[in-house]
């Protein structure tokens, strides 16, 4: 996915990078005039243009002859478009997976475009999963049994706002191991996983019969302005090396550097949406321009206001006008997204150090919980009138279910929840990944027999940090709120427990490389003093809560920190449906052992969807880790889709990479936001002049929740 961060071009950074990451993102601003020799103008998207070509070729198990040459893409002699979606592993229930290639293919699509996630693929070093979620060779067979050719974008990096960008945690345990670069044992890690995704899907090709017909390699790798492409080269040579043979391509969202550049290898550009540029179609010499990211909307990070028009409801007309440009030109695209699914689990990654909310629906054709949207319609009707086709119907829109007001009698402490045993007792604090643990919690614990008195302060917590004191909420630091809430006065008498919470909000997903991937450790990384003194003996506990907490046991006085709140509830029928958050603070919530993902009132999105394929007949249960404070009356209602609130802004910038207050610099003028990205680096939206954002009353009202588009 394309986020350029002002913070870490350098100073000297050229004026033809700037503007060609602008023009690459500013897809509302990019027009006709500022095209290098426009197309004539077009009142209407959907007007037939009989020159445009599609194939009538579908896959089929036999070898056909996909090519990209002379300014097009054929398929078996037949010069042909491709009209793309894109899906991630990870973010669509596989149960799914079939209904979304058809919904794809209802909508005017011939190929879809997926993202895999090594970071899912590699949980942990060496031991590979392409089990459910993961399964790349089912989901490629049911692109050839519906008829849809389909793109593989592997990366290793791929950004799309996870975890690390798709790179797996335990690299972070070797800190000497420089990430996206020629390190020998970088590109080793690299080489085993592409053997292995090769192993997958090599014999589904369409050099062998198969739906395959194109690999992008890593992604946006010259966002970071890199001095040369070893790194780059290497890996291209590990594609081939391992079997692939369909045409290969990278993507930016500008034009330069030109290390970006190899031989045989396309380099195309995302968010482009108009006529390319001279520079562009110079780079792809004979190749045809595939635009491999057009933006249905943008992404969102927790206590971030929409930007502009790329609200997760972003106008039809916007997108569709676009289409019609890139129609008019010959280009072939696909659409970021298609659907975007969820953030289940702990998978969300950060920008700069804003962590991303767990709704990726992206403003997209299929709505989060599977519905077709007016935008859809309106793409299809587009597709079906410029090429002169009748489009199959799509499937039926999924029905959502109502649950019954779930309302929690039973909590527990989380600190009651502790092992028995300290994962580790050490002088010195160590990070979560050097407790070989990859997401969620780790309490960090010291006993004072004397009392605790004194101005407490942590050092370098990441992230998202709760201070407790005999079980009771002292503070809590976090980087948004400001640096002094690191500074916390305590006054307990003894014997006192100090107890550290650190929550992983996500790694950095952009950018991520050599030079800012320090900030991918989590945990309490500095230690701590007491008036200034290093304080030494910590019990460290690994709290993984990959399904909620091991055993619940219902504690019989209220908690005064953070606690799991459980319930069961019998239902007769099964189907997806939205958690209405408003009442609660922040936490997770999981159902059947299944993580939805984080909730938070910072807002914008205060729901979290649950896929009906997580829920069963029957007794089913939930349970909610709540942070901060749980409502007078825990409960839960449904409602029919995302509830978008008014954000409560974080007074410190987030999505900046030298973090300071509001309105100060961070690389760009504009406190680090990239220019006419209303601030927020990666996100087109209305232009800005400084870095202060619109302040948001603590408690906001909730926009009234529309039916689906």
């Amino acid at each position: 996915m394309n986020c350029p961060l002002s913070s870490y071009f350098p100073k000297s950074i050229s004026l033809g990078l700037l503007l060609g990451c602008l023009t690459a993102n500013l897809a509302s601003a990019q027009t006709a005039s500022q095209a290098a020799s426009p197309a004539p103008a077009q009142t209407d998207a959907t007007a037939a243009a009989p020159s445009l070509a599609l194939t009538t070729v579908v896959p089929d198990g036999k070898v056909h002859k996909f090519e990209a040459r002379d300014h097009q893409f054929w398929m078996d002699g037949q010069p042909t478009l491709l009209l793309t979606g894109e899906m991630h592993f990870g973010r669509v229930q596989p149960e799914d997976w079939d209904t979304r290639i058809k919904q794809a293919k209802a909508m005017g699509l011939n190929t879809i475009s997926f993202y895999l996630f090594w970071n899912l693929v590699e949980p942990e070093e060496g031991k590979f999963d392409f089990s459910g979620m993961n399964d790349v060779r089912r989901v490629l067979k049911l692109c050839q049994d519906n008829g849809m050719w389909a793109i593989l974008r592997p990366g290793p990096y791929c950004c799309a706002e996870v975890d690390y960008g798709g790179i797996p945690w335990w690299t972070v345990k070797y800190p000497d191991v420089k990430i996206r670069t020629n390190d020998p044992k970088y590109v080793e890690w690299s080489r085993k996983y592409i053997e292995q995704v090769y192993k997958q899907v090599g014999d589904l090709q369409v050099t062998k019969g198969g739906p395959l017909i194109m690999v992008a390699i890593e992604n946006e790798y010259g966002n970071g302005r890199p001095a040369d492409n070893d790194y780059m080269v290497s890996l291209h040579k590990i594609f081939q090396d391992v079997g692939f043979d369909v045409p290969m391509f990278t993507c930016d969202p500008g034009v330069e550097p030109q290390s970006r550049l190899m031989p045989g290898v396309m380099a195309q550009q995302n968010g482009l949406a108009g006529r390319a540029s001279a520079q562009l179609l110079n780079d792809l010499g004979d190749f045809p321009v595939y635009v491999p990211e057009v933006y249905t909307a943008w992404f969102l990070g927790w206590g971030q206001a929409p930007v502009g028009e790329y609200t997760s409801r972003s106008p039809t007309p916007s997108i569709v006008s676009r289409l019609g440009t890139l129609l008019d030109n010959n280009y072939s695209f696909c659409l970021y997204m298609f659907f975007g699914g969820s953030n289940y689990g702990y998978n969300d990654g950060a920008v700069e150090y804003q962590p991303l909310v767990t709704s990726y629906e992206y403003g997209a054709p299929i709505d989060e919980a599977g519905r077709t949207t007016d935008k859809f319609r309106a793409i299809r009707d587009l597709l079906s009138t410029r090429f002169n086709r009748k489009l199959p119907d799509p499937p039926a829109d999924p029905v959502l279910i109502n649950l019954p007001t779930l309302k929690f009698s039973e909590q527990e402490p989380l600190l009651s929840t502790l092992p028995a045993t300290p994962t580790k007792v050490a002088d010195k604090t160590v990070s979560m990944e050097d407790l070989d643990q990859g997401y969620g919690f780790i309490d960090y614990r010291k006993k004072f027999d004397n009392g605790l008195k004194g101005a407490l302060e942590l050092k370098n917590a990441s992230d998202y940090t709760i201070v407790m004191v005999n079980g009771k909420t002292v503070g809590e630091a976090y980087r948004g709120i400001g640096p002094d809430s690191s500074k916390i006065t305590v006054n307990q008498d003894g014997p006192a427990t100090l107890d550290i919470l650190v929550y992983n909000l996500g790694r950095v997903s952009v950018i991520t490389n050599a030079a800012s991937q320090d900030r991918a450790r989590k945990g309490l990384l500095g230690g701590a003093t007491l008036d200034g003194q290093d304080l030494t003996g910590w019990e460290m506990y690994s709290l993984p809560y990959e399904s909620g907490p091991d055993k619940f046991q219902a504690a019989s006085t209220p908690a005064d920190g953070p606690a799991f709140y459980h319930t069961t509830f019998n239902i007769n029928k099964v189907g997806g449906t939205f958690l209405d958050m408003r009442k609660w603070s922040f936490g997770v919530v999981w159902v059947n052992g299944h993580n939805l993902g984080r909730f938070w009132d910072r807002g914008p999105v205060r729901s979290l969807f649950l896929p009906g394929e997580w829920l069963k007949k029957g007794a089913n249960d939930i349970t909610v880790l709540e942070l901060h404070s749980a409502p007078q009356t825990p409960e839960i209602t449904c409602v029919n889709g995302n509830i978008m609130d008014n954000p409560v802004i974080f007074p410190v910038r987030l999505n900046v990479g030298n973090v300071g207050p509001r309105g100060a610099r961070g690389g760009f003028p504009g406190g680090g936001g990239f220019p006419g990205r209303g601030g927020f680096p990666g996100g087109p939206g209305p232009a800005t002049t400084g870095g202060t954002a619109p302040a948001a009353p603590a408690s906001a009202p909730a926009a009234t929740t529309p039916p689906p588009q």
